[in-house]
């Protein structure tokens, strides 16, 4: 059963415009903003099965952020502002930014072999010590310079902390 009713135009002519009847029972009621029940009940079954799929992937993934950490007798060790190239080991040296594996060995060999050469141990006095290794150019060098600790450093920061002591 369709109910017509007449709609004015524009132009003043009246229209029929056709309407299904509300009491019949093949009509599926619509909201006001245009989804059925039918409709929102399958986009509520497909956002449950995306969420579904999206926390299976979180849990599966074999790797989070901070799960890289280096780990020293069961905790984290954490990096320090700044790493003492003398004494660093190789998994610390790695943790610096623009310093990988191979340059970070290459470093610990480096410091290693002329650590019986020098009076003190103190293989790297100044930064520009470690231009002497090979792979470390001017440009990498300037890069990783602000994490790196020196012996002139350590002292400089001593003696500026005693100054301003009462």
């Amino acid at each position: 059963m369709t109910v017509t009713q007449n709609r004015s135009s524009a132009a003043g002519n009246s229209v029929p415009e056709a309407r299904p009847a509300s009491d019949g029972p093949a009509a599926a009621p619509r909201e006001s903003w245009g989804w059925t029940r039918t409709q929102r009940a399958g986009l509520g079954i497909l956002l449950t099965l995306l969420l579904t799929v999206l926390i299976v992937q979180y849990l599966r993934r074999p790797v989070r952020l901070g799960e890289g950490m280096v780990t020293v007798n069961g905790s984290a060790a954490t990096l320090p502002r700044r790493v003492d190239i003398n004494t660093a080991t190789l998994p610390e040296l790695m943790r610096i930014p623009h310093v990988g594996e191979k340059l970070a060995t290459k470093i610990v060999e480096y410091r290693e072999a002329r650590k019986g050469l020098v009076d003190d141990g103190i293989v790297f006095r100044r930064a520009e010590d470690l231009s002497k290794i090979g792979g470390m150019g001017k440009s990498t060098l300037e890069l990783v310079k602000p994490y790196l600790e020196f012996p002139g450093d350590r002292e400089a920061e001593e003696a500026g902390g005693a100054e301003t002591q009462p």
